[in-house]
C-alpha cells in the first residue's frame, strides 16, 4: 500500500516486539486445512533462529480468494542476514512448511533489518508493519 507523494508518511509502530504465543491462524485458513496450517507454523516457530512470524497480504487482511497465497514474514533473531543466508533459510523453511494447499511466499529478514525497514514507505517490510497480522513472537 503506497502513499501518494503529497500524503504525509508516518512510520508505523513495530508490531512484532512483544512476546506472543502462536495465535490468530483462523483468519488465515480460509480454504486451507487449519490443522495442517497450525502444524506447519508450529514447526516453523520451533526453529531456534525464528524470532517472529507475521502474516501479510490478502489472507492477513481477511480478503483472500480461493487462489490466494499465504504471505509470511519470518523475522530471524540475528540482526542481519546475508543474501545467501536468506536464500538458504527460505528454502529450509519452505521444506519445513510443506504443502498447505496454497502458494506460500516467504520474506526472511534479520531482526534489526526488519525494524529498520518497517519504517519504509516502499519496502515490503513497511507493508508488513502497517498491515501485517502478528502470529508469533518469541519470549
Amino acid at each position: 500500500m503506497a502513499c501518494s507523494a503529497s500524503t504525509r508518511f508516518s512510520p508505523p509502530a513495530i508490531p512484532w516486539l512483544e512476546p506472543q504465543e502462536l495465535a490468530g491462524l483462523q483468519q488465515l485458513d480460509d480454504g486451507l486445512d487449519g490443522a495442517r496450517l497450525r502444524q506447519a507454523l508450529a514447526a516453523l516457530v520451533a526453529q531456534p533462529a525464528v524470532q517472529a512470524l507475521v502474516a501479510f497480504g490478502s489472507r492477513a487482511r481477511g480478503v483472500a480468494r480461493a487462489d490466494s497465497d499465504l504471505d509470511l514474514a519470518v523475522i530471524c533473531r540475528e540482526p542481519s542476514l546475508t543474501p545467501a543466508e536468506k536464500t538458504q533459510r527460505s528454502w529450509a523453511y519452505r521444506q519445513l512448511i510443506g504443502s498447505l494447499g496454497c502458494g506460500v511466499d516467504l520474506v526472511v529478514v534479520g531482526a534489526a533489518d526488519a525494524q529498520r525497514l518497517a519504517g519504509s514507505r516502499w519496502h515490503v517490510m513497511g507493508d508488513v508493519a502497517r498491515e501485517g497480522k502478528v502470529l508469533y513472537v518469541a519470549g
